[in-house]
């Protein structure tokens, strides 16, 4: 027989926290029956918690976990009940500044810029309702990312919305001009760990991207993408042809 100490469904509180994830996620949420109640009060104490230090410091209903930094902070709009992961940096120097949409999810250690230098400012970032991110992800949005809402990525994303312009072989790439490359990342993708997205690609609504892959150009709705170079494998919104 199993030793776990089941939740109680008499218990106040599940039902509570059952209609606050399902309000702040946009879905049905329902408690696994196998989470103990200990293990329940730790995890809600600790979102209590992390809610508090949002509101205390962004005077929004939002979570902050410990060590999150925000810089330029008039530059940064959160919606509600989003998370931002421990240990995240968002810079909010940018043109356009950064927007996180309602009950995003930021992983930890992540990080969001746009300007690296003073002599131009980027153009920023917005991520849609509901999308979520791994931890360890890097979005460099100087030329511009938009990721679309409902798109869960896993670890480690980088994307990079610039290129180093080296032309000129007389001078070093450093002191060369920056090209803005904007980034688009539709609505309701899945993408797995250790991506990477290069500048000027847009990845359709719907689509699956690969662990590892490195998507170096543009695909449609519904793509289905492996590979290093990132290699179309099928569309799953195009009905399957009869053999």
């Amino acid at each position: 027989m199993s030793n776990k100490r089941r939740f109680s469904p008499a218990f106040g509180l599940q039902p509570l926290i059952e209609r606050f994830l399902s309000r702040s996620k946009g879905l049905e949420y329902k408690i696994s029956p196998e989470i103990g109640t200990c293990e329940l009060l730790g995890l809600t104490t600790r979102q209590a918690i992390a809610l508090a230090r949002g509101v205390l410091r962004y005077r929004a209903p939002v979570f902050f976990e410990p060590g999150v930094t925000i810089r330029s902070k008039r530059r940064v709009t959160i919606g509600r009940f989003s998370k931002i992961g421990a240990g995240c940096l968002i810079e909010g120097l940018s043109r356009e500044g950064i927007t996180l949409g309602r009950g995003v999810s930021l992983g930890r250690a992540g990080r969001i810029r746009a300007t690296a230098t003073l002599t131009e400012l980027g153009r920023g970032a917005i991520l849609g309702d509901f999308v979520g991110l791994g931890d360890h992800f890097y979005l460099g949005a100087f030329g511009g990312i938009d990721i679309g809402a409902e798109t869960i990525i896993g670890e480690r994303l980088t994307v990079h919305s610039d290129n180093h312009d080296f032309d000129d072989p007389t001078r070093a790439i450093r002191a060369q001009n920056t090209t803005p490359q904007p980034v688009r990342i539709g609505a309701r993708c899945w993408m797995g760990s250790n991506v990477t997205v290069l500048g000027g690609v847009e990845i359709g609504d719907d689509s699956v991207v690969g662990a590892g892959a490195v998507v170096t150009k543009s695909f449609p709705p519904g793509s289905v993408i492996v590979g290093n170079p990132a290699q179309l494998l099928r569309n799953r919104l195009t009905a399957r042809e009869s053999p």
